[in-house]
């Protein structure tokens, strides 16, 4: 039994002799002897349209860490508004690199910091500094240059991408950039295309949870996504317009429920809107067999996500109407029309969300009584008659 104790002591010693020759193995980064990058310094900046194709640099010095065999240094070049502390990383980093310079025409540069809503003609204070990591699993390692302020002065520059696309794990298309689902421009009261402002009904979570924007199949710039503080239903977009550009973060749209929704990219405001679409739709007026009961209006058949069709008769005369509603036996949200003359064989639709918006107009049957396949599209809100 002694002979058993000796030879457990003489194993746990040599346990512990092994354990303090590996902690003498360690590498220990001491970061008081690092040095930093150092940006250079910045120059104030009037942007002009004119110059669109002038370069700008920025430049830094390397970071100096106290280890051999270093892995290869990362730098992140962050900009942000004075005051705001870069506070969110994911909106104000320009690049990431193993370079120390990062150059932007004037034109790109522009874009970006139209992007993140600075006023045109205005003076603004940015504030510039670079973050050199050598892991990217922890920010204990960062080491982070000083803060360089200049002040600078955007120019106008409406840019509007016609169309995009909206692709993602959520979406039918997933993530393949070929397959991306094409969005219709947005409307306003006047039926006029808002420039830049595009809507989709489409069916979302079904599979994933993520969703972004495309202005090119088969490319991933230029492209929107979200800078994270967003949520299901509303939030702020990041235009990516090159691929040297960092990527943004998608839409998570985690906690919404499997189904059909509208989803409006604002491309000029960079702001996106997710609202549940209705995936029923029903007709009735004086025009239809249900008449004005909207407890008995007509099923139509959901074609498509905002697509809908019905085959029925309608009845022709001087006051034979028809309009559409979404839910049974309520009056709103409907569907009818602003046009002071409308035509029965297609038109746009005007849309009332709630009984407290005024009732739109109804829409005239065709002048003979007859078997028509109706068609309705709440993507660009239209209508299409057909005889049968």
């Amino acid at each position: 039994m002694k002979k058993v104790l000796i030879i457990f002591a003489i194993i746990a010693m040599a346990i512990a002799w092994y354990a303090c020759e590996k902690e003498d193995e360690k590498v220990i980064l001491d970061l008081d002897q690092a040095s930093p990058p150092v940006l250079a310094d910045m120059s104030d900046m009037v942007l002009l349209q004119d110059n669109a194709e002038d370069v700008i640099t920025f430049e830094w010095s390397p970071a100096q860490y106290p280890i051999d065999n270093l892995p290869q240094v990362r730098y992140a070049l962050q900009m942000d508004l004075e005051g705001n502390n870069f506070s969110d990383t994911t909106r104000v980093q320009l690049v990431e690199t193993s370079s120390t310079s990062f150059t932007r025409t004037v034109a790109q540069f522009n874009q970006r910091l139209t992007g993140m809503g600075l006023e045109p003609e205005v003076s603004h204070v940015l504030e510039m500094r670079v973050v050199a990591s050598i892991t990217a699993a922890t920010d204990t390692d960062n080491l982070i240059s000083g803060v360089r302020q200049f002040q600078v002065t955007i120019y106008e520059d409406v840019v509007i991408i016609d169309p995009i696309y909206m692709l993602g794990s959520g979406t039918a298309a997933g993530w393949n950039n070929e397959q991306a689902i094409e969005m219709y421009p947005a409307l306003d009261e006047d039926r006029n295309v808002i420039p830049g402002k595009y809507t989709l009904i489409a069916t979302l979570r079904e599979n994933g949870d993520m969703v972004k924007f495309i202005s090119v199949l088969g490319q991933w710039a230029p492209q929107w996504g979200s800078d994270g503080s967003g949520t299901e239903e509303e939030g702020p977009l990041v235009y990516r317009p090159t691929e040297d550009e960092p990527d943004p973060d998608p839409i998570m749209i985690t906690d919404l429920e499997p189904g059909d929704y509208r989803v409006t990219a604002d491309t000029i405001n960079l702001t996106y809107t997710i609202t549940k679409a209705t995936e029923e739709l029903y007709l009735l007026g004086s025009g239809t067999e249900a008449g004005w009961d909207n407890a008995a209006a007509l099923a139509m058949t959901k074609d498509a996500p905002g697509m809908f069709s019905i085959v029925t008769t309608l009845t022709a005369g001087e006051d034979m109407f028809f309009k559409f509603i979404e839910v049974l036996g309520q009056w709103a949200p409907q569907y009818g029309t602003w046009d002071e003359e409308p035509d029965w064989e297609e038109g746009t639709l005007a849309f009332r969300p709630t009984e407290a918006e005024p009732d739109p107009e109804a829409i005239p049957t065709p002048p003979n009584t007859g078997t028509y396949l109706i068609e309705v599209n709440l993507n660009n809100l239209t209508y299409k008659l057909t005889a049968q």
